[in-house]
């Protein structure tokens, strides 16, 4: 029951420029109507607040029929205020659908203060930056033998691994991953695609941390900046390089370089 409250919550800011936007459509067509048939039915159309309530029911879709234009003009308006009407309900419901699968999507699992805190990555912020750091994971499970990521496709993430088993596919050998390590940020900081391919060994349990919040965190927390930027380091030394790929320990620094 939280989650169409949360998903209402997150996207306030764009269901209230849809309102600004509906307001603004009710106004000129209303003004309208009301030019186009102010003189033919000025009990219906006198004034342009007469006609904003034809103008809220049409752009609703609901269509009471109480106030309908005679004219050619009118019923010009009034169709073209009807597609207008489709695009405002559609706008509003597409915008809570996603929000609301989105947030469905994160709760897989739940993703409690304590989940997050016995990961090493983050075992050393305190409570108030655990609990930020919360409102930005997006929880993922996998079952046994799934692709997480595929080699050449586009990094939007970065995975860290609550519970499981997670196998790392790069051209020169396999690295075997289990629950506290995390994988895909070096091409998540480079925001480049994927230089290797993950597996799931056995039904596991991730949480996502997308590219553009994995860059906003550490802004945010220098501390934890350092330590993804080592880990990424020693891994891009210890099994990028030998391997001949794309990715470069002088690269890695620049990228680093241009965020600080």
């Amino acid at each position: 029951m939280r989650s169409p409250l949360e998903a209402l919550y997150a996207e306030r800011r764009a269901l209230l420029g849809c309102f600004v936007i509906l307001c603004g459509a009710t106004l000129i067509a209303a003004a309208l109507m009301h030019l186009a048939e102010g003189a033919t039915q000025p009990e219906k159309f006198g004034t342009i607040p007469d006609a904003m309530w034809w103008a809220i029911v049409t752009l609703g879709t609901v269509g009471y029929g109480d106030a309908v234009p005679v004219t050619a003009l009118g019923r010009l308006l009034a169709g073209l205020t009807i597609f207008v009407g489709l695009l405002m309900v559609a706008l509003p419901v597409g915008i809570v659908a996603t929000a609301f699968a989105n947030e469905v999507h994160r709760r897989d699992f739940i993703v409690t203060w304590g989940l997050v805190a016995r990961i090493p990555l983050f075992s050393e912020l305190s409570a108030a930056q655990i609990a930020d750091v919360m409102k930005i994971l997006r929880s993922q499970k996998v079952d046994k033998g799934a692709t997480i990521t595929r080699r050449g496709e586009p990094a939007h993430s970065m995975y860290l691994i609550v519970d499981g088993e997670v196998e790392i596919r790069l051209h020169h050998k396999h690295v075997h991953l289990v629950a506290g390590d995390f994988f895909g940020e070096v091409a998540a900081l480079r925001q480049s695609r994927r230089s290797a391919t993950a597996i799931a060994l056995q039904t596991t349990r991730l949480l996502a941390l997308d590219a553009s919040d994995l860059h906003s965190l550490m802004d945010r927390e220098p501390q934890l900046a350092k330590r993804i930027w080592e880990a990424a380091r020693a891994k891009l030394g210890r099994e990028l390089e030998t391997a001949g790929g794309d990715l470069v320990p002088a690269e890695l620094s620049a990228v680093e370089g241009r965020r600080n």
